[in-house]
């Protein structure tokens, strides 16, 4: 019985997991440094990205450079991960190959 849970609790793990790529990009003409852990951040954005083929081609734009444009931003951190939503997501739309990916991003926005 114990081997049965665990091979249905793996076999969903692979049906709702993929691939992803974020490109972690600065605007144009922009020199943006990263952040550590532990430097205050002023400004956070957040962005659902969709892939096809279980994370092997993005559907929208994969780049954090549009999230930081128009912004003074001189330190970022970025955070990619699968909130509840995302899984949701992956469960319903996985059997056609649609999966999400939550990137946020914590910056460091200088004062004009």
């Amino acid at each position: 019985m114990k081997k049965l849970l665990m091979m249905g609790v793996i076999l969903i793990g692979l049906l709702v997991t993929g691939c992803a790529t974020v490109r972690i990009e600065a605007p144009t003409g922009k020199k943006i440094q990263l952040a550590s852990d532990i430097e205050p951040v002023n400004y956070t954005a957040k962005k659902r990205v969709f892939y096809a083929l279980w994370g092997l081609v993005p559907i929208t734009n994969n780049s954090t450079a549009p999230m930081l444009e128009g912004k003074n931003v001189d330190k970022v951190r970025v955070k990619t991960y699968y909130d509840v939503v995302d899984f949701l997501i992956t469960a319903v739309l996985g059997n056609f190959t649609i999966t999400s990916q939550t990137v946020e991003i914590d910056a460091h926005v200088k004062s004009k």
